[in-house]
């Protein structure tokens, strides 16, 4: 088999167990390659998925680490609080 030094295409072979499961990989394959194209032909990322969140409870942790005492504590608090939000999106329906 001859390979070309700069492909323009190539194919993709898909297999599922069903048809429905068949159906959703190619769904979520389409999905991918979209955004694919799409950040390559516009190169701009907006953090989503709970990155907001994560950021607020890395910040507010370093805070706490150069607080003493019983002080510091709501400020861990709150870091753990803004943690359990992106995994609660992520597992519900």
């Amino acid at each position: 088999m001859k390979r070309r030094k700069n492909p323009k295409a190539c194919t993709d072979l898909l297999r599922g167990a069903s048809k429905d499961l068949l159906n959703e990989i190619e769904r979520n394959l389409q999905d991918a390659m979209s955004v694919a194209r799409n950040i390559i032909k516009h190169p701009k990322l907006l953090p989503g998925g709970g990155a907001a969140e994560l950021t607020v409870s890395a910040t507010l942790k370093q805070k706490s680490r150069s607080i003493e005492g019983i002080e510091k504590w709501p400020y861990e608090a709150a870091a753990i609080a803004f943690e359990a939000i992106p995994s609660q999106i992520a597992f519900s329906p």
